[in-house]
């Protein structure tokens, strides 16, 4: 697989909006994700201290859905909780990237496996239309935007079809994070190649080869796993908790 990085994003501090009505993922979730995305970008560095109220200020919001997204960033291990509704950033590292696409390939590998068995028409040709949209569409920020929503649903719709609700929930965990690297670390053209391996899964899929489609959906997450731990070395995002400085 050969991957090549994005230009290096600048890491100036900037304030990160979020808007209820533009955006039909839960309000905890865009705040996560914004934050997670300030977190990979270098903008709320290790060690910055993020308090409820602060954040609830900056990004507009109730202090309800920035609870909510901490608590999740908590268990994601990228942030600290502290007393007095604080929390500081862990930082991430190359390791902890690594860990996250391990989970995917135990994850998502067996659920397409089990999804080649159970999908069909209904379920395939929404994927394929959007895929030969992409295909078709002049790339640029608008293509990403769209990439990204293609992205979550080739996942969702392969761990849903797995049939295991279990299984499809801690795999929608882990996109969370991964929808952080996407939006961050990448750019049309990188995309272009995680399309077409997209397109690759879909054709095991449609053949109902569950061996064929889980190599591949590995591969595919294996690839990408070597592409964002080199971004974060690239950038140097990786750092370890430090006792100074915050929010």
């Amino acid at each position: 697989m050969n991957l090549s990085l994005p230009a290096k994003k600048s890491r100036k501090t900037e304030t990160l909006q979020v808007s209820e009505e533009a955006n039909e993922d839960p309000l905890s979730e865009v705040v996560y994700q914004r934050l997670l995305q300030g977190i990979l970008a270098g903008i709320y560095p290790a060690g910055t201290v993020l308090s409820e109220l602060g954040v609830a200020r900056e990004f507009g919001v109730s202090r309800m859905p920035v609870h909510d997204a901490l608590r999740q960033l908590g268990k994601d291990g990228l942030v600290q909780r502290q007393r007095n509704c604080r929390a500081r950033v862990a930082g991430i590292t190359a390791d902890d990237i690594f860990e996250i696409f391990e989970m995917r390939k135990f994850l998502e590998g067996p659920a397409a496996e089990l999804a080649a068995g159970r999908m069909d028409a209904r379920h395939l040709s929404p994927l394929r239309a959007f895929a030969s949209k992409l295909q078709t569409e002049r790339k640029g920020k608008a293509w990403v935007a769209h990439w990204a929503d293609f992205d979550e649903l080739f996942h969702r719709t392969i761990a849903e079809a797995s049939g295991n609700q279990r299984l499809a929930q801690d795999i929608n965990r882990y996109r969370l994070l991964h929808k952080g690297f996407n939006r961050t670390a990448t750019d049309a053209d990188v995309l272009q190649q995680a399309l077409r391996e997209h397109v690759s899964i879909l054709e095991a899929l449609e053949k109902k080869d569950g061996v064929l489609a889980r190599q591949r959906m590995i591969a595919h997450i294996t690839a990408w796993q070597d592409f964002f731990i080199r971004t974060v070395l690239a950038t140097g995002i990786q750092s370890s908790p430090t006792s100074s400085g915050g929010k």
